[in-house]
């Protein structure tokens, strides 16, 4: 570039002669809104600022790049508030420019003020003065247009320097530095060079620029990259007499200083490019804020400017040392002491032969204030404990909880995830989720959260890991992994399928198949090769559902190598706090829990943190860090913000020239700091740009977490409430570079593609800052933008994200909009019943119901009814009856018609049931049914064997080719007489034969229906355990089969499986039926029908037992059981499992005497006292096989006399698939034996007759045990070549069917007959047999009990 000498230096004359209005040195200065109308909301940051004539450079060269205005050839640019902008085609150069074409700048106010009109002479003047310097472009003429003051200017080709830099920074990663792109560094220093130099010549000059801006520079797009300055019309002179003076250059000096940090960042320097709010609807106007103006004598020019700190920061990481030095000289910080007098110097230094740029290194943490991450202070111990439970988690050891409490900033999250990276080094599985005081009506989110996190580790960690983990889970869920793709996303791309919608079932059932697919699902991916640590931080702002499924997953015996690390502010826990009461039940339940109690950390930790913070010896920090420990008390947030503040208000400081970092303490000490942590941090948001706590406080609406998706759907509206139309980058542009100077400033960190707080104080300050009146209106549109622009596929987390936030904006809602959002929440509960979160639920329900008023039911009737009715039912499903109660009151008495009210009459009926209002239930239920206009009259078991008869006649054919019911009265009242039905046979009333004979009559008329397959099911299993007509048991349960998988009646599976195979355990091998009920049992958990479910886990022990199944085996399947049934409050079955349970502790030898049921499980005598008749009837039953087992016969029979007392007025007796009759023919005959005397020979006639009856309908069964008792009967009539024909013949026939337990007792039968005639032999022989048997079957009392017993 050459420079121009101009012909003549100005004097004080000539100063006034370009303004006579001016001082010497006093000129107006730049307002960016003058050239930008104030409604035009004008992007200072991405947009181009034409503030100038000369601001048209932008390489124009078509009709189309602007459109015609009048004549041919002029095209209009631009309007400001001040001046529009035309470029002139002037080919043949009429108005004496150089390019072809020229610019006119026109004041657009016929009246303007005075100081617009100076402001475009003194650009003229000032342009014409500088004609001949190369660092500006010419004016040409100035004139009145249309009675308009207008000037003409030369057109310069280019594009400002801000495009330049924008389209440099485009191409390059974020992580850019100077020594690693050859290339981009010789465009850089050439581009700071020519910059340099264009200011010197117009220093040289005798003129001040006094509004540099990268807006304000024109770069020619060539090898060269010469540079213009344009926009001077803020410009002055420099007096002759003081032309050397720094004085007056000082500001352009500082600009100069802040363009190299832009050309080299690619951000802005000005504060004021990002000062506009973002609105996020037309409707919130809280007014544009224009970017004010400063003027001179008014404030420093750096109070423009981001600050020093942040451009150390940016640079650091990009170039050398010295280079940054040369800047924070310029902008004059403080960090370096020396100062640049003139624009020559810099040069000089740039253009020295061995400048430091090329040389000198880069060190990216120079001048850095680094919190480490990796590192604790004063949490040794506690470290240690957490470490020591989690070196046990891969022993298979039962599940585990590490609580940690301690104020809030005291660091509880800081160390578990210390110990998280630790954990996972040594192969463990650690993720984690955090609660939200924001995000409570989300349901099961943290927990969602955690878990989708998990997988996504999954995801990345190779398809070995994928395969194997997918085989584990299909494994141990089997279809129901289906229902847990639709509730945790990432699963799905573990398992490769799309999320479905699972099986429509009952509310409870929902929850409780929920409850045990988590809890398998944690059994399969917690192994002792990886065990599984989960963290939940912020437990006393967990919701009761996530609350729920935690302690249901501890409390499960099944889940090994599986640690919950939760993380709680003990002050803030209450005695009726939900955490509360979670806390109390794990510790009944004997879980081992670990209590760590954090507090603050002593100075001498503290001093350890300044130390690392700054890298300073601990030894020189010590003056330091007294003033911190005084300040904070050594609680760790505050000391790191107290810190941060002290670097960020200048004193703590980095010293360049030394290159270590200095403080004042006297300064610190008598500087205005607050004394709190919350204080401190609201001093540092509102000391930040508006823009940066305007998104602070967006981000505290939505809660501690935000995901960038969630973020990105605000961003998609504010398109909508500007003027100004811009692209999604533009305004990314606003929003993300906000988020960026947030991370900055240790208030935000982003993970993966989500942002979230530090700290919750954090998020709870910046929501504090929100004015009261403010918020419900902030949260109503961040809900409404969020729902606006949401994909219509999208479901689930984001969708619960709005309706939290249109909740919260009731109160300013008007009446269209309370319906609109009322309509929200019952799709919104409808959504959290999917995911079996129903306290969830039903706060979406309520807030529907509440939006809508008093006056819902005349106004909303539809969804009035829905939403009560929803409520209503998930309440029940809460346990919360007095709630219910009122509800479905209210919907009875504002129903218009009956079948308005069968859901509710449906939910009250069941709430009295849960309460055990049996006998109001059935009336209810019938007042109900004649309602609907169902005959009421009194059935009995004949009236409905009868129909039974019917139905069995019938062939598949014709059964299948009833229609379905269609009606859907006629389907109300099939539900409420299911219902009716399973009450009446619980209190033994008429009610139970009149329900299913209605509901068979009702089915044959109108149709089948999904109640139909439960009603058959129910009377297969009557018809053949209590009324003995295995033939019609055994044909309704073929039809519940076949009616079951047509309609695909998945809520009733479990129970129709489960009762039809029960049934068919009179008929079928038993071992066959244990394997049906199994299955029975894992559909019924898949589907939530957990009393129906562990309906099918008693049979299935009760048939293992009597099948011969290995009774250590059965020991575990009965303790797992009987966990789950004590886990979901099925005391019923667990009463009916709990004399099987001690039974076999008998036999196994866990009891001192093996004949009383005794022991872990149960008192005898306790038991018999509490239970009602069915479960007395079984403990007698198991006495009297144990006495007998262990030879105590008399025991025996009077256990049997006892029992028939208690079994004398019963319609029928209980025969446990024929071991009944089969154990009183024994005793009976045992006994006989004994006397030498038949004195029972009535009773066993009726006992003989009973088994020849089972075993013609169940020879396999029960062929052995008959063969059994006819040898025993032989041996009593002293038929002895019979009794050895069928003692032999018993022993096969058992063997043949694998029941090793009564084949050891034919075995031992046969020894004590071959023993009383002497023959050693073989009595030796069967008694060893019988022992093996014994031992094999896992009886160890049973064997210590023979070989004490018999001689051998």
């Amino acid at each position: 570039m050459t420079k121009k000498t101009p012909e003549k230096t100005p004097n004080e004359q000539e100063v006034n002669d370009v303004n006579d209005e001016q001082d010497q040195t006093s000129v107006l200065p730049i307002d960016p809104g003058d050239y930008f109308d104030q409604n035009d909301n004008f992007d200072f940051d991405e947009s181009i600022v034409i503030d100038s004539v000369a601001m048209m450079s932008l390489e124009i060269n078509s009709a189309n790049d602007g459109h015609t205005i009048g004549e041919s050839g002029r095209y209009f640019v631009h309007e400001g508030s001040l001046c529009q902008i035309y470029r002139l085609d002037d080919p043949e150069k009429r108005y004496g420019g150089e390019t072809g074409s020229v610019a006119m700048k026109v004041i657009n106010d016929q009246f303007p003020d005075e100081k617009d009109i100076s402001r475009l002479e003194n650009e003229y003047n000032v342009l014409r003065y500088l004609a001949n310097r190369d660092a500006a472009g010419g004016a040409l003429n100035q004139t009145l247009r249309n009675g308009a003051a207008a000037i003409y200017l030369d057109w310069l080709d280019g594009n400002t320097l801000k495009e330049w830099i924008r389209s440099f920074h485009s191409v390059r990663a974020s992580s850019w530095t100077m020594n690693s792109d050859n290339d981009g560094r010789k465009k850089i220093l050439s581009v700071v060079k020519n910059t340099t130099w264009s200011l010197l010549d117009i220093h040289d000059a005798g003129v001040v620029h006094n509004n540099i801006r990268a807006d304000h520079i024109i770069i020619k797009t060539d090898e060269k990259c010469s540079i213009k300055f344009i926009s001077f019309g803020s410009a002055s002179f420099l007096p002759r007499s003081d032309k050397n003076s720094n004085t007056d250059k000082r500001k352009d000096l500082i600009s100069l200083g802040f363009i190299f940090y832009e050309i080299i960042s690619g951000k802005s320097s000005l504060h004021t490019d990002h000062r506009q709010p973002l609105f996020l609807t037309s409707d919130y106007s809280s007014g544009s804020e224009e970017v004010s103006s400063v003027e001179e004598g008014q404030h420093d020019a750096t109070q423009l400017y981001v600050s020093h700190i942040e451009v150390l920061s940016d640079l650091a990481s990009r170039i050398p040392i010295s280079f940054m030095k040369m800047i924070m000289a310029l902008i004059e910080s403080k960090m370096t002491a020396r100062r640049y007098q003139s624009v020559n110097e810099v040069y000089q230094d740039l253009d020295h032969p061995n400048t430091f740029l090329n040389n000198s290194e880069i060190r990216p943490y120079i001048g850095k204030i680094k919190f480490p991450h990796d590192k604790l202070f004063g949490r040794n111990d506690h470290l240690s404990s957490i470490m020591n439970v989690c070196q046990r988690m891969n022993s298979a050891r039962p599940s585990e909880m590490i609580l940690v409490s301690g104020h809030s900033g005291t660091g509880k999250s800081t160390l578990v995830n210390h110990v998280g990276k630790i954990l996972v080094k040594m192969g463990v599985n650690f993720t984690s989720g955090k609660f939200d005081q924001l995000q409570q009506a989300k349901p099961l989110s943290t927990i969602i959260d955690a878990f989708d996190g998990y997988f996504s580790e999954v995801m990345q960690s190779g398809q070995d890991v994928i395969n194997k983990t997918k085989t584990s889970l299909l494994k141990a869920l089997g279809s129901g992994v289906g229902v847990l793709t639709r509730i945790i996303p990432r699963l799905c791309a573990v398992m490769g399928i799309s999320a479905t919608d699972p099986v429509q079932i009952g509310f409870n059932d929902a929850q409780n198949r929920l409850k045990y697919l988590f809890e398998s699902m944690i059994s399969a991916i917690a192994t002792p090769s990886q065990p599984l640590v989960l963290f939940l931080d912020d437990l006393q702002w967990a919701d009761i559902s996530s609350l729920q499924l935690i302690k249901s997953t501890l409390t499960n015996s099944e889940n090994k190598c599986f640690l919950c690390i939760g993380s709680y502010r003990e002050n803030e826990i209450s005695n009726d706090h939900p955490f509360a009461e979670f806390l109390s039940d794990i510790i009944t339940r004997k879980i081992p829990i670990t209590k760590i109690e954090l507090g603050n950390i002593d100075r001498t930790n503290v001093n350890a943190l300044v130390s690392d913070v700054i890298c300073t010896p601990e030894l020189e920090t010590k003056p330091l860090t007294d003033i911190v420990y005084r300040k904070t008390g050594g609680n760790i947030l505050f000391v790191i913000q107290f810190l941060q503040s002290l670097h960020s208000e200048g004193l703590l400081l980095f010293s360049l020239d030394s290159e270590c970092w200095k403080w004042d303490s006297a300064e610190i000490e008598t500087k205005t700091i607050p004394n709190d942590v919350i204080r401190l941090l609201v001093g540092k948001i509102t000391t930040l740009p508006l823009h940066v706590q305007y998104i602070l406080k967006l981000l505290s609406c939505i809660g501690s977490v935000c995901a960038e998706s969630t973020l990105r759907l605000l961003i998609n509206d504010i398109d909508h409430c500007t003027k100004e139309s811009k692209t999604t980058s533009d305004k990314e542009s606003d929003i993300f570079p906000s988020l960026k100077v947030a991370i900055d400033e240790g208030l935000v960190n982003k993970e993966g593609s989500s942002y979230h707080f530090t700290h919750d104080q954090v998020q709870s300050v910046a929501y504090s800052l929100i004015p009261r009146d403010e918020r419900d209106l902030l949260h109503l549109q961040i809900g409404s933008v969020i729902l606006k622009n949401m994909p219509n596929h999208e479901r689930g987390n984001i969708f619960f994200v709005a309706m939290n936030q249109l909740n919260r904006g009731k109160s300013v809602m008007d009446d269209d909009m309370k319906e609109w959002v009322a309509e929200l929440n019952l799709k919104a509960g409808r959504e959290a019943i999917s995911l079996s979160a129903f306290r969830n639920s039903a706060s979406f329900f309520e807030a529907g119901i509440s939006l809508l008023g008093s006056s819902c039911w005349d106004k909303n009737y539809k969804l009035s009814l829905q939403l009560h009715n929803f409520y209503a039912e998930v309440e029940f499903c809460n346990g919360h009856f007095d709630e219910v109660n009122r509800v479905t009151k209210i919907i009875i008495e504002q129903a218009k018609s009956f079948s308005d009210k069968t859901r509710a009459y449906l939910t009250f009926i069941k709430t009295l049931g849960a309460q055990r209002n049996l006998n109001n239930a059935a009336e209810v239920a019938l007042a109900a049914l004649g309602d609907l206009g169902e005959p009421i009259q009194h059935s009995d078991m004949g009236s409905l064997l009868r129909t039974v008869h019917v139905f069995a006649k019938m062939k598949d054919s014709q059964f299948l080719a009833l229609k379905e019911m269609d009606d859907d009265m006629k389907r109300a009242a099939m539900k409420l007489l299911l219902v009716l039905a399973q009450f009446g046979f619980q209190i033994k009333s008429n009610h139970f034969p009149f329900a299913l004979n209605r509901m068979l009559e009702l089915t044959l008329i109108y149709g089948v229906c999904e109640e139909s397959c439960a009603a058959l099911a129910i009377i297969s299993f009557v018809t053949c355990g209590i009324h003995g007509d295995w033939n019609g048991s055994s044909r309704t349960g073929e039809i519940a089969l076949l009616l079951l998988e047509r309609l695909q009646a998945n809520e009733y599976a479990c129970i129709v499986t489960s009762l039809v195979n029960i049934a068919k355990s009179w008929t079928e091998p038993l071992g066959l039926i244990v394997k049906q009920l199994f299955f029975s049992y894992k559909i019924g958990m898949q589907t939530g029908a957990i009393h129906d479910a562990m309906i099918s886990a008693c049979g299935y022990c009760y048939n293992s037992f009597f099948s011969g199944v290995d009774l250590l085996t059965l020991e575990k399947d009965i303790r797992r059981f009987r966990v789950q049934m004590s886990e979901y409050k099925q005391i019923t079955s667990l009463h009916q499992l709990t004399p099987l349970a001690q039974t076999v502790l008998n036999l196994i030898g866990h009891s001192e005497n093996p004949i009383e049921l005794t022991g872990e499980f149960m008192t005898q005598s306790e038991f018999i006292e509490k239970s009602n008749q069915p479960f007395v009837v079984q403990t007698l039953i198991f006495c009297s096989w144990l006495a007998y087992l262990f030879g105590e016969y008399e025991v025996a029979s009077s256990v049997i006399s006892s029992r028939n007392e208690v079994e004398k007025n019963s319609i029928k007796k209980i025969e446990m698939h024929g071991m009944v009759p089969f154990i009183d023919c024994l005793v009976y005959l045992a006994s006989s034996v004994k006397r030498k005397q038949n004195n029972s020979a009535s009773e066993l006639s009726e006992k003989l007759e009973e088994m020849k009856k089972l075993v013609s309908y169940s020879p396999r069964n029960n062929q052995h045990r008959m063969l059994l008792i006819e040898a025993e009967v032989a041996y009593l009539k002293n038929d002895f070549d019979v009794a050895m024909e069928k003692y032999d013949a018993a022993i096969i026939a058992a063997e043949l069917i694998g029941y090793r337990h009564e084949q050891a007792v034919c075995n031992e039968k046969a020894g004590d007959f071959f023993m009383s005639q002497g023959n050693m032999i073989r009595a030796t022989s069967h008694y060893s047999c019988a022992i093996d048997l014994y031992r094999q079957w896992g009886a160890q009392a049973k064997v210590d009990h023979l070989c004490k017993h018999v001689p051998l």
